[in-house]
């Protein structure tokens, strides 16, 4: 049966994947899309756009006219460096904004279930691997305590207001759209797969943050998912909240861990790259974060099947490539 979709930060990076995952597994769902930004090549096929902050009077109108059965809560602040260094931006634009979506929400007559894009950084520093969702939290980051605090607000609404709702925390997301390579994620990056493979287009050094880690290499390991996985995800949660009321909470990852240097050598000996120079570890750089997806395994019937490591790789690679 189609639904209606409304997505807060639809232009971007994994939002944009979202909708178009909607639009696609059923072309009769309405998508509707709110961000900030504007993209005219994330909206094909999308039925509206509203530009605007998604707590503002003209999303509130957007949402009362779409009278949605699902949002997708994708948009907010998103880097842990800067987090740590000017927090109030992330406090302001992730918990503030969303708790003025929700207290509209909580009002309407028709209460959409909400998919929220949560994080593994509200894991902090794991004390072991890979990580379940009982994990303790201890978040090490501004960045990390606004996720953690908007989990517990959505149970505490499912609790007095019956907004059912899936916490999804992403692991590493990575990749980009893989058939018409048309979707991806904008030049800038900070995440290591981007920053490789900007530096191989460019020509330029790369610098491998960190490489005194308590690791087998001494770089980092992440759990690296790729974006459409990601997006089919949010589709199975759709139809769980259909028959499964409450607040529910799922890591998307691929129970595998990949170091940054293993990413660099992919990226240096398929596409190459001048020089890899040793920088210092970024603020609030865990060792190693990778996911125990049992739960979404099991419950959602989930399972990745675009996130090998070389498939990551080669889809962003492709994506670049179609780039001015």
């Amino acid at each position: 049966m189609s639904k209606t979709i409304i997505v807060t930060g639809g232009c971007g990076y994994i939002g944009s994947h979202v909708a178009r995952a909607f639009k696609y597994a059923d072309p009769e769902n309405k998508v509707h899309v709110i961000d900030r930004l504007r993209f005219d090549n994330t909206l094909k096929g999308i039925d509206s756009f509203t530009q605007a902050d998604y707590a503002s009077v003209n999303s509130m109108n957007a949402i009362a006219s779409a009278n949605p059965d699902i949002i997708i809560h994708c948009a907010g602040t998103s880097l842990v460096g800067p987090s740590v260094t000017d927090p109030a931006d992330y406090y302001s634009n992730n918990v503030a904004k969303t708790i003025s979506l929700l207290n509209f929400l909580k009002d309407r007559p028709k209460k959409p279930v909400i998919i929220f894009s949560s994080s593994a950084s509200v894991y902090g520093d794991p004390k072991e691997s890979p990580i379940g969702e009982d994990h303790a939290l201890n978040p090490i980051s501004p960045y990390g305590n606004t996720k953690l605090m908007i989990e517990n607000i959505l149970k505490d609404y499912s609790n007095a207001y019956g907004i059912s709702s899936v916490c999804f925390r992403y692991f590493n997301a990575a990749g980009a759209w893989p058939v018409e390579a048309d979707l991806g994620q904008l030049w800038g990056a900070t995440h290591i797969v981007a920053r490789a493979l900007e530096a191989s287009l460019r020509n330029s050094p790369f610098i491998l943050n960190g490489k005194d880690f308590p690791t087998p290499d001494g770089t980092c390991i992440r759990d690296y998912i790729h974006v459409m996985d990601l997006a089919t995800a949010h589709l199975k949660a759709a139809d769980y909240l259909e028959k499964t009321p409450g607040a529910h909470i799922f890591n998307l990852g691929t129970n595998k861990g990949t170091s940054n240097k293993e990413i660099v050598d992919y990226v240096q000996s398929h596409y190459g790259i001048r020089t890899v120079e040793e920088g210092p570890r970024r603020a609030g750089d865990p060792a190693e974060l990778v996911a125990d997806a049992t739960r979404a395994n099991q419950v959602l019937t989930w399972t990745p099947t675009y996130s090998t490591i070389s498939t990551i790789i080669d889809d962003a690679y492709k994506w670049y490539c179609n780039q001015p």
